[in-house]
């Protein structure tokens, strides 16, 4: 049974017997049933707690493939610290990975 359907339910319990007591529980039971519809509509803890981490910034993985004429390594890719999704530095220069949503840290290399 669904959330709605106990919803409905209660509600019809209200009519067989429309004791004070009865209709003060069956509304206790109605708002108990619709903050746990709202909870379940923001997510679980672990849901929460995972986006609170994404929210905070953590340094891209830069690396390179090429070299310039003085044989240094050119840093021109960076993956996502996170998820791991590659992209270009001078191109996709995101505050936040448009995949998972980590902020990313960019302190240590701009």
């Amino acid at each position: 049974m669904t959330e709605n359907e106990a919803i409905k339910v209660i509600k019809r319990l209200i009519g067989v017997s429309p004791s004070e007591r009865i209709v003060r529980a069956v509304n206790t039971a109605e708002l108990a049933l619709k903050e746990i519809q709202q909870y379940r509509a923001i997510g679980t803890v672990e849901e929460c707690r995972e986006a609170r981490e994404r929210q905070r910034g953590k340094k891209p993985n830069a690396w390179g493939d090429g070299y310039d004429d003085d044989g240094n390594m050119i840093y021109d890719m960076y993956d996502c610290p996170n998820c791991g999704k590659s992209y270009e530095i001078d191109y996709d220069n995101y505050k936040y990975c448009p995949e998972c949503g980590q902020a990313i840290d960019w302190s240590d290399l701009e």
